[in-house]
């Protein structure tokens, strides 16, 4: 069978032999208790537009069910059940069963496969309810009644985790045979020609408590909404993810009004004691978020960031908000305040490139020469100069675009107008993400230039290739610089240029500097990489700048103390 094939413009669209298909990956934190490897399956059909519709439509329905099995998996268990579920528990299953005989009723009896007649049913009804009322005075219960018991649990508007010791299984299943042999008398004067209603569904089924919905609910509803019109990215909900079901582990997951400033107060406490990329830590990997902080107390690991810590909190705080916008009721902003002091700004969590850095890097192999693609880190005679690991770092280097935003161009996003090349960044289909919707044009050093970039681009084109990069793949967070970035830090990791405040990031930061030391008009500056105009500037004007400008701006840049006239240039 013929592998799928990713497709463009949605990050699940795939194609076989013709044939659309929807492919996801099951989220990390459900990936071990999830029932499926990926939720993979044919949109039946060979047109893509209406593949793009159905797999839109998909997208949703499988989120929706990433959602109910997280919500499921991360439900807090009980240790018993109030005597209002238990009544809850009777009344949905008593009209459960109402309505199955129902069911059974306007079919004929033709899908009853248990008896094959009216009478045949009405004598199986008789038995299995004498049967119950016997198991039932005597204080016995059968496999049926516990299957049904740990079935019920499960349904829309009880949904209860129920700790396995508790004494409540035995209540559970003597509510169950009382509903089941409340039910067998209600069916057994619908036998007898009389007028049986089925009971309207109770009232207290909806997950929707009086104190507002689980935590977990609202999330999902949140991450549906956002995903409909701002177009949140995998990576983006991901993230909301992590901090929300780090939440719920702490404190449960309970209606959203139960949550009080003690709460947050907690959670930020955890935070700071957590140890940072636990995950990656053979002491912390796979353990709960306590036994984490234990094992990096006990090991003396590292612990989360104070950038980070404030982005968990920021994180929950906006779900916070935007439940406070959906309810009727006033949620209170319990995560606010709460944010840790920083003496540090975005400077202090990344460094540039230091000309020493610069020079040991594009002085490598990649860039010389190198063994092989695989050996890249090797003198050699492998010319790299067509490849995205010899494009990426010199195109962050002179354009300041973030890593994502090069890896997703299409070839028609490099453009030449009035004798200017640029880049064109946006979001042209649904595969490129620009951070904050901030498209912008770039234009084109001289020195990218010389060294052949837009010749390297027109060979791309001339092969009727769509994307510049084709050989970078998007990843299950919908961004094509995930592999790119780990691939970049293992690189100058192995030539002795990374630190810890080091990676492709830090060329914004480079580029940054050499703006303002060229003295290029800050303005100018923030446009080229993708800011918001700071102050006033930010709030009058449509914020354009005509490409000559840029072009003169880009063409002032220079970096002092690092030469790039040994780099092999491209040829077609």
């Amino acid at each position: 069978m013929a592998a799928l094939e990713k497709m463009p413009r949605h990050p699940r669209l795939y194609r076989r032999n013709g044939t659309y298909y929807h492919r996801a990956a099951i989220p990390k934190d459900i990936a071990k208790t999830y029932p499926k490897s990926e939720e993979t399956f044919s949109l039946k059909t060979k047109d893509l537009q209406e593949a793009l519709r159905l797999v839109r439509i998909a997208a949703v329905e499988v989120d929706q069910r990433f959602a109910d099995h997280r919500r499921r998996a991360n439900r807090p268990t009980q240790l018993e059940l109030t005597s209002e579920q238990l009544q809850l528990i009777h009344n949905v299953y008593h009209r459960h069963l109402l309505e199955e005989d129902e069911e059974i009723r306007t079919e004929g009896f033709a899908g009853y496969t248990a008896a094959k007649s009216f009478d045949d049913a009405k004598g199986l009804n008789d038995d299995l309810a004498e049967d119950t009322r016997e198991k039932y005075a005597r204080g016995e219960v059968d496999d049926f009644i516990w299957g049904e018991a740990e079935d019920v649990l499960t349904w829309d508007g009880i949904d209860i985790d129920l700790d396995p010791s508790s004494p409540s299984w035995n209540r559970l299943a003597r509510t169950l045979q009382e509903a089941y042999l409340r039910a067998a008398e209600d069916i057994q004067k619908r036998y007898q020609g009389k007028i049986v209603g089925t009971p309207a569904e109770p009232s207290g089924a909806p997950s929707v408590s009086p104190t507002g919905p689980l935590l977990s609910l609202l999330f999902a509803a949140r991450v549906e909404e956002a995903e409909r019109t701002v177009g949140w990215s995998p990576k983006l909900i991901d993230d909301y993810q992590v901090w929300t079901n780090l939440f719920i582990e702490l404190k449960g997951d309970r209606p959203i009004l139960e949550y009080r400033k003690s709460d947050a107060r907690d959670f930020k406490n955890m935070l700071m004691d957590l140890p940072s990329n636990r995950n990656k830590h053979r002491q912390t990997k796979g353990l709960s978020a306590f036994e984490a902080i234990e094992a990096a107390k006990a090991h003396d690991l590292p612990t989360l960031s104070v950038s980070t810590i404030n982005k968990a909190l920021g994180r929950m705080q906006a779900i916070w908000k935007w439940a406070d916008k959906q309810l009727d009721e006033e949620v209170s902003d319990i995560f606010g305040p709460m944010k840790l002091a920083s003496k540090s700004n975005a400077r202090g969590e990344a460094d540039p490139f230091s000309p020493a850095q610069l020079q040991i890097i594009f002085n490598s192999p990649l860039f010389t020469g190198c063994r092989s693609k695989r050996f890249r880190t090797e003198p050699g005679d492998t010319d790299m100069s067509g490849t995205s690991w010899y494009w990426l770092p010199l195109l962050g280097l002179w354009t300041g675009a973030r890593l994502n935003e090069l890896c997703q161009l299409n070839v028609e996003d490099v453009v030449e107008e009035d004798g200017i090349g640029f880049l064109r960044l946006h979001e042209g289909d649904e595969t490129q993400r620009i951070k904050g919707g901030k498209k912008r044009n770039v234009p084109l050093h001289p020195e990218l230039e010389r060294l052949g970039f837009p010749a390297f681009v027109d060979a791309q084109r001339r092969k009727s290739l769509n994307r510049v990069f084709p050989d970078l793949k998007i990843s299950a967070k919908g961004y094509y610089s995930d592999r790119p970035s780990k691939d970049f830090s293992a690189y100058i990791s192995k030539l002795g240029a990374k630190t810890d405040k080091t990676s492709f990031h830090s060329f914004r930061h480079n580029f940054k500097d050499a703006c303002r030391h060229a003295g290029v008009n800050p303005d100018i500056n923030d446009i080229l990489l993708g800011h918001a105009l700071p102050g006033m500037a930010g709030r009058y004007g449509d914020g354009k700048v005509p490409l000559s400008r840029l072009y003169e701006a880009v063409c002032k840049i220079d970096y002092t103390g690092l030469s790039l006239q040994h780099i092999k240039c491209f040829t077609p």
